[in-house]
């Protein structure tokens, strides 16, 4: 192979693994292997003459960081053993009972998380390292991945001991974790399986901004090693110790005699479907400190804890089929039909398969077994194949298309996605643009929702968005339409001639440009002050903006380069309102972030009035924030607003604020 070739193939190779490590925490070689590729890259580089600007062994300092710094536990980081049930409990009750000597045994019980343990260590009550679990003895060092986290203290205010270890669960919300996928799929991204996954490729990962942008959670739960000077009895009294010092301690946290831990274990596993947050059992202590320290540990185990483990929500099933379906911007997502199986109380029947990787990973077949699981019990996922239950005889290859299934363009791969590249003109993505096109924080048209967007383009009403504004051609038609009244029709009208003369924020983003929401909208609307302006403008002209990066700038101008909308055609239906800043624009360009609930204003109506008036809400704290509006239970963005220094306008002085 010419040095050139082998060059190219080491580079793409290198990347992906790097991806893999760094991104999605799930490296496929070993470090010693990725060594030896990489060394072999630099002795080719060296011999060739060809510009190495893109190569990954272009890196201040050489070679990129591929790990943490390894640090020991002051305390093993232990696992659990396990029970079952009632009966298992009651066996090791009777073996602490043993240990102990004593029949009157207190416990505590509390949900045992699904997320990445941590260990914490504070020196004279300042945070000074935090490192992962490891193998219980020796973790990585992430420290400044973990200082991202806003609810976790950077002091011990009260009774702080000379050093102490506390032990946590970093994890995701189930609804950050869908954002996180959502933000990914629409960057074209390989999305977590799981919100685990997710969080344990966060804080391991090098990109500190990466980890700033995505919002871990945390509790605490544990004490690890420390110095004699803490003096606390019990695992209720390090609770109360926890609560002191405003670490974030799980509400379902029960201490009771044995013969109530049974009842408190199911009260955890009866409110495991309304939590925001994966468990998958619950942790029994044995609550007297002296006590554990008497008992001790056996193997990898303390004889003092015990983890009752919850029915998964997973099941066997088979596929009875393996399809593509194409999205708003010309992905094909192949998807399984199962046989419907009952999971946390859902009905699951279609499965996505998300990617060709991910189809390549499973090596799935129709007819398969196959184990489901609802992450978070909340999104089906195959997680593996049976293949002692394959049937040679019986299983079907998968079909994957060679055109796109709804308009039979010929498919092209792009990374891990299979892409149909007919844009509009392909009826799959048209319905999905008009989805987003209609939606309440776009163009707002009400009467849109999919069943009728589905008979509009079926019919032939509707080839491009312009023709939305020349339906009344077809009002006869569409109220001879089962399911459509003479009422709906006309307020469907009634709505889309409202919508004829747009915000320019609220039809930037209507455009559904990758990469561009809301937010992005708003502050594009707010540089560029005309559509025209914005359509003209270069690379160079976008990266003057303090918050559009390289990637959404190529983003913009290849959309309107390559635009397939019919945007012309839509410009002559519609009147753009230009951006236009109030006389009153004392927030000229200050970034503003609202948080809580308010008396006599909705969050809506404050975004706004601070528009209005020159300003820029935006939706996350950052240093690049101005202000914070300060509502009712505000969440967790005050805290990192008066860790970065901003200033907080209280619902008291809002009318001042902002000169109602």
């Amino acid at each position: 192979m010419a040095i050139d070739q082998e060059i190219k193939k080491l580079r793409q190779e290198i990347e992906k693994h790097n991806k893999l490590y760094h991104e999605d925490d799930s490296p496929e070689i070993s470090d010693a292997e990725y060594d030896a590729l990489y060394q072999r890259l630099k002795e080719l580089e060296a011999l060739s003459s060809n510009s190495k600007i893109n190569s990954p062994t272009l890196q201040v300092g050489g070679k990129p960081k591929r790990g943490f710094e390894k640090h020991t536990h002051l305390k093993p980081m232990l696992s659990l053993s396990n029970v079952f049930n009632d009966e298992e409990f009651k066996k090791f009750d009777e073996r602490v009972i043993k240990w102990v000597g004593e029949n009157d045994i207190n416990y505590s019980v509390e949900p045992k998380f699904d997320g990445i343990g941590i260990s914490i260590t504070y020196e004279k009550g300042t945070l000074v390292k935090a490192v992962t679990r490891g193998d219980g003895l020796v973790g990585e060092l992430v420290t400044e991945n973990v200082l991202q986290i806003s609810k976790i203290p950077k002091k011990i205010e009260t009774n702080a001991p000379k050093i102490i270890e506390l032990r946590g669960e970093i994890f995701f919300r189930l609804k950050d974790f869908e954002n996180i996928n959502k933000q990914i799929e629409e960057a074209n991204g390989k999305k977590f399986i799981s919100p685990r996954n997710a969080a344990a490729g966060t804080i391991r990962n090098l990109d500190i901004d990466v980890v700033k942008s995505r919002p871990l959670d945390i509790f605490f739960y544990g004490l690890g090693g420390h110095s004699d000077d803490l003096k606390i009895q019990s695992y209720q009294d390090f609770v109360e110790f926890l609560k002191q010092n405003n670490f974030p301690v799980n509400d379902l946290i029960f201490f009771s005699n044995k013969s109530e831990v049974s009842n408190h274990v199911q009260r955890i596993l009866s409110s495991r479907d309304e939590l925001e947050y994966e468990i998958d059992g619950a942790v029994i202590k044995v609550n007297d400190f002296q006590k554990q320290n008497k008992l001790g540990f056996v193997s990898k185990a303390p004889r003092w804890a015990v983890a009752w483990k919850f029915p998964a929500s997973e099941k066997f099933t088979t596929v009875n089929d393996i399809l593509f379906s194409v999205g708003r911007t010309g992905v094909v997502t192949p998807f399984a039909q199962i046989e419907p199986v009952i999971l946390s109380g859902a009905r699951i029947s279609n499965v996505s398969l998300h990617n060709m990787d991910e189809l390549k990973r499973l090596d799935i077949k129709v007819n398969d077994t196959v184990l489901v699981k609802r992450a978070g019990d909340v999104i089906p996922q195959i997680v593996k194949v049976n293949f002692d239950m394959r049937n040679s005889d019986k299983v079907i290859d998968v079909n994957v298309p060679l055109k796109c299934p709804s308009c039979e363009t010929k498919l092209i791969l792009d990374g891990p996605f299979l892409k149909c590249s007919n844009g509009l003109n392909c009826k799959k993505q048209l319905l999905g643009f008009f989805e987003h096109f209609v939606s309440r924080k776009a163009m707002n048209i009400e009467g849109l929702g999919y069943k009728i967007n589905k008979h509009l383009i079926a019919l032939g009403y509707v080839g491009e968005v312009a023709d939305l504004y020349k339906l009344q051609r077809y009002e006869e038609e569409l109220k001879a339409l089962e399911g459509f009244g003479e009422k709906s029709i006309d307020n469907l009208f009634e709505s889309i001639e409202s919508s004829r003369n747009p915000d320019l924020e609220r039809f930037i983003n209507a455009l559904g440009m990758p990469e561009v929401g809301e937010t992005t909208a708003a502050a594009l609307a707010r540089f560029f002050k005309s559509f025209e302006s914005l359509r003209k403008a270069s690379f160079s002209d976008l990266m003057q903006m303090d918050n559009i990066g390289e990637v959404v700038a190529k983003h913009i101008v290849h959309f309107f380069a390559n635009e397939t909308i019919g945007l012309d055609n839509l410009l002559a239906e519609i009147n753009i309102k230009d951006f236009i800043v109030g006389e009153d624009s004392h927030l000229d360009n200050l970034k503003i972030v609202i948080t809580g609930s308010f008396n006599g204003y909705s969050r809506d109506e404050l975004k706004q009035i601070i528009k209005e008036k020159g300003g820029i809400p935006s939706a996350s704290i950052s240093s690049k924030i101005d202000f914070l509006i300060l509502g009712e239970n505000p969440g967790s963005k005050l805290k990192k607003a008066q860790e970065l220094g901003i200033n907080v306008i209280t619902e008291q002085n809002i009318k001042e604020f902002l000169k109602l």
